[in-house]
């Protein structure tokens, strides 16, 4: 019988046992009505924001847990750390690889969710008039001020050359807009977190903290935050579980299945010399 990660409870246990899940779950409510109640929107607004839940987090969610895709999973299998976890079975590859996808595909996912409803959300927020870089334009402090918002998930998820890049269409919509008469103010907007500093020589943007944002969002709730979380457990926190006790132990038993001839022996032991070869090619 092949060794397995006996230490390791099943990963959908394991998982559900982080996942913290509302004592009142979205099953029984009018989630229209909560998204209503909780964001202050109108009601074919929250009906739109629903909606989207089911696109941006549901669907993408769905589909990287039902699709198999063996290649790409152990083109993105780092070796050495799978040797330095322990693994030894193609099931524990499969596992480990399995966990790794769902937190960053829900990273992604909520990264999506969290845009959109800043976008529904913040008082006169519009389509950039001009899209590079920015994903949010709204009016600014006076009748000829504009303010754009560059939304990310977190305040670190900055590489220097996105921050040269934002900088570089923040000048250019500078002189645009100074050319109409107008003001621009570009701005970088974390959904979590707050960066060490706001304006540092040579960036055009202003950093935002992370409250702040959420604030303007909510036209000067300071609890905004708070309730947009909510609002993503209302929406989202249902179908995790469903991805954690159902498509998650689909989907490791199917990649066992499928990357057993490419990566492990007869009795489900993991080859690494035919796993090395496999991704160091």
């Amino acid at each position: 019988m092949p060794h397995s990660l006996q230490e390791t409870p099943d990963l959908a246990d394991l998982l559900l046992d982080e996942l913290e899940v509302p004592a009142e779950t979205a099953e029984g409510l009018d989630l229209v009505a909560e998204v209503e109640r909780l964001l202050g929107l109108p009601r074919g607004k929250a009906e739109f924001l629903v909606t989207e839940s089911e696109r941006l987090y549901v669907e993408r969610m769905r589909e990287r847990f039902s699709d198999i895709r063996v290649a790409e999973r152990l083109k993105r299998t780092n070796p050495f750390l799978l040797r330095i976890r322990g693994a030894r079975t193609v099931e524990d590859w499969a596992t480990l690889q399995v966990q790794s996808a769902l937190y960053s595909s829900e990273e992604e996912a909520t990264g999506h969710l969290l845009e959109a409803i800043a976008k529904i959300c913040f008082p006169g927020g519009r389509e950039p008039t001009y899209t590079d870089d920015f994903d949010l334009e709204t009016p600014g402090g006076g009748p000829d001020d504009i303010d754009g918002y560059q939304i990310k998930m977190s305040w670190d998820c900055m590489p220097m050359s996105s921050r040269k890049n934002l900088s570089n269409t923040i000048r250019q919509l500078e002189r645009v807009y100074s050319d109409q008469g107008k003001t621009f103010t570009g701005y970088f907007a974390p959904c979590y977190g707050k960066a060490t500093t706001t304006s540092p020589a040579g960036q055009a943007y202003v950093s935002m903290a992370s409250r702040e944002f959420w604030q303007r969002v909510g036209g000067g709730d300071d609890g905004f935050d708070v309730k947009v979380g909510e609002v993503c457990a209302l929406l989202c926190s249902e179908f995790r579980a469903e991805v954690l006790e159902t498509l998650v132990p689909q989907l490791v038993k199917s990649l066992v299945r499928a990357a057993t001839p490419l990566i492990g022996d007869r009795d489900g032991n993991l080859d690494y010399s035919r796993l090395f070869r496999r991704i160091n090619k």
